[in-house]
């Protein structure tokens, strides 16, 4: 299994497709890769509060799946202005496959800004 983890801290711009800047990949494979994390952030979307959020940052562990696609493990963090605090947690899962909608995702808000 390969693991790749790696940080997104979008100001905001959730819509925007994630760039990103990985090291073993060839550029084909990192064009899926942004396309699935694309996908599993925008269904991430549609299950999160990001009311009164200045911030949203997400850590992703990638794990390429054999069969299909990837598997990623999202921990998510809403942060507020003031004292750059944590307001809302999240953890996810998610398998997906290229930039279709993901096969299966899961998501929990975590404790009080966890």
């Amino acid at each position: 299994m390969n693991k790749l983890k790696l940080t997104l801290a979008l100001a905001l711009s959730l819509s925007a497709a994630p760039a990103l800047a990985a090291t073993a990949t060839s550029k084909y494979e990192q064009a899926e890769i942004d396309q699935e994390i694309a996908s599993c952030i925008a269904e991430l979307a549609n299950h999160a509060n990001y009311d009164d959020a200045t911030e949203v940052r997400h850590e992703i562990e990638i794990t390429k799946r054999r069969t299909i696609g990837h598997k990623l493990n999202i921990r998510t963090s809403v942060y507020s202005d003031s004292d750059d605090e944590v307001i809302r947690a999240y953890a996810s899962r998610c398998v997906v496959y290229r930039d279709n909608k993901p096969v299966r995702f899961r998501t929990s808000e975590l404790g009080n800004g966890a």
